[in-house]
């Protein structure tokens, strides 16, 4: 997208126009402000009115977004086009988000929802076996995070199932301190590594290692479960139990994937199923409901509006809820690696 297009000029202007003149205290009392600038979505109401904007500057950013081609660029996600041009790969998360086939279905599974059954088959086997009371997940980044945030927000759903630690930081204090009070004859660790090089998690699984092995007479690949999408070298350097994650699958987005055992592990395969159900319907909302209600496509713009045209780039994302407190880090974490390139698909600078 040039920034010398008549409508990147054009919300420049309404830029300038808007810190001048537009009063947010006024604003929010006129009639029909909140109906025109909010919108339902699937268990959410988007309420924009308290935003620094108005219907014009809206009509302008979603005319931005169609010459753009924002919504080719959806379809061309949805189905499963390379949008990675970098790496030469589609992304595959809202795949592994579809509805699973029912059991016993003869079509064949795609491999997001192979190892996605496969995931939630070994969750369902090790609740049902109750040989481990706690679980230590390792892993840094989407992996880490995403896991923890899910935990935390799914509190009242962790019944039935072991407890969960989750361990990210090269700090050997971070692993001491979840190891306190664990049986290691009880413990099982799940080390979620898509590459299975990041050299945290590599420091962290040999720590743990060495903890189970120091109890004598363990064998430490029944303690251990590896995450990855190179199963090949998990499995060279010693495990038994392993799970896929595609290479399609970014990791920020990988909490839908074969990473959340440690989630289906504390609440249940059927919880998780109802996770990814939800989310289902949020990315049925975004394909199918047009530019001007969606509200993916609004949050969006209104981050290009404050960023580029308002010159905010800060955003305070503040969770109403303590079972949301790491969503701010989750997030931080995702979008900036989603979107702080310094260059764009065609190796020019990005100027916005």
């Amino acid at each position: 997208m040039s920034v010398d297009t008549p409508i990147w000029q054009a919300l420049r202007s309404k830029a300038a126009v808007c810190e001048q003149t537009l009063n947010l205290q006024k604003a929010l009392g006129s009639p029909g402000r909140f109906e025109c600038l909010s919108l339902q979505a699937p268990h959410v109401l988007l309420d924009c009115s308290k935003s620094l904007w108005d219907e014009s500057v809206l009509e302008a950013l979603l005319q931005l977004a169609r010459e753009a081609g924002l919504a080719q660029r959806r379809d061309d996600l949805y189905e499963g086009a390379v949008v990675n041009e970098t790496e030469q790969r589609p992304a595959l998360h809202v795949r592994l988000r579809a509805p699973l086939a029912p059991q016993g279905c003869s079509m064949p599974e795609d491999e997001c929802h192979a190892g996605l059954r496969a995931m939630l088959t070994l969750a369902q086997q090790l609740r049902e076996q109750a040989r481990f009371t706690d679980v230590v997940h390792i892993g840094i980044g989407g992996s880490g995070l995403g896991p923890e945030l899910l935990l935390q927000a799914l509190q009242p759903w962790c019944q039935g199932g072991p407890r969960v630690h989750v361990v990210s930081n090269m700090d050997g204090h971070d692993l001491q301190q979840a190891l306190q009070g664990l049986e290691p004859e009880r413990t099982l660790f799940i080390v979620a590594s898509k590459s299975w090089s990041t050299a945290e998690t590599q420091r962290n699984m040999a720590s743990a290692k060495a903890w189970v092995c120091a109890a004598g007479d363990l064998h430490w690949p029944d303690h251990f479960v590896a995450v990855s999408s190179r199963e090949d070298i998990a499995r060279q350097n010693g495990f038994t139990q392993t799970l896929h994650i595609p290479e399609g699958i970014g990791g920020r987005f990988s909490i839908w994937s074969a990473v959340g055992l440690p989630v289906a592990l504390a609440v249940g395969p059927q919880v998780f199923e109802r996770l990814l159900a939800g989310a289902a319907e949020m990315d049925a909302h975004f394909a199918q409901a047009p530019l001007a209600r969606n509200a993916a496509v609004w949050l969006g713009l209104l981050d290009v509006w404050y960023a580029s045209f308002l010159q905010m780039p800060g955003r305070c994302v503040a969770p109403y809820h303590h079972g949301l407190r790491r969503l701010p880090a989750y997030l931080q974490q995702l979008e900036m690696e989603s979107n702080g390139k310094q260059v764009r698909a065609d190796g020019t600078p990005v100027v916005y």
